[in-house]
């Protein structure tokens, strides 16, 4: 064999190897046991966020019922003027006017102060209860042994196109996390050591909100 040939011999084991090396590479570091998750409705499902968040409807119910009686005292107004214009005087007519108008004024005032409140809230009680099932999650991803965890999204809103069925965890999670707070609010509560605070959750990367 000349030179030449053992010359391209080498060179064609060499990208053998080469490639060998890379497959045996890729193998190794490729990730197992990837599951999905929709964190936003695991969060909203959970048994503490349905009990915080019936809680909070049931306090802004009173605000609500105000609310609807003073929309439908508008539309009574609104009737009113629309039906008796032609048969009112000029200074009649804007007198009723003024007042529709300051009904429409006060509900809208009214109806904008109860979304922001109840907005507001309904945002507190996800980022509280996110912040413990963002922390459970870790735990319960290491004792499963999960790889990585990727959010799935809504149906409307996917963030991974197509995943198996049997990749998602949401509903598993859910079940998980609520058997874990029963327990710890069924169990005698220890206060801390003397000089010892309790620490914080760690906070919740940037993203994880109610809408």
């Amino acid at each position: 064999m000349t030179r030449w040939k053992q010359f391209l011999v080498f060179l064609c084991v060499l990208c053998v190897a080469s490639v060998a090396h890379a497959q045996a590479s890729s193998d190794q570091v490729k990730p197992q046991n990837i599951v999905t998750v929709s964190f936003n409705a695991a969060v909203l499902q959970t048994a503490e966020a349905q009990k915080n968040l019936s809680a909070l409807q049931a306090r802004f119910a009173p605000k609500q019922k105000q609310l609807q009686a003073l929309n439908d005292e508008v539309e009574s107004l609104r009737k009113q003027l629309a039906d008796t214009s032609s048969n009112l005087s000029d200074a009649e007519r804007t007198s009723r006017a003024r007042s529709l108008e300051s009904k429409e004024k006060e509900l809208q005032r009214e109806a904008e102060d109860f979304k922001s409140d109840s907005q507001n809230e309904s945002e507190q009680i996800f980022q509280r209860v996110a912040q413990k099932v963002y922390a459970f999650l870790q735990t319960f991803s290491q004792q499963h042994g999960y790889s990585a965890v990727i959010e799935r999204g809504s149906d409307a809103n996917p963030v991974v196109w197509y995943a198996a069925g049997n990749m998602d965890i949401t509903d598993e999670l859910i079940k998980a996390y609520n058997a874990q707070a029963e327990g710890a609010s069924s169990a005698p509560a220890n206060p801390p050591a003397h000089g010892v605070s309790p620490k914080p959750s760690k906070p919740l990367p940037d993203g994880p909100s109610a809408h």
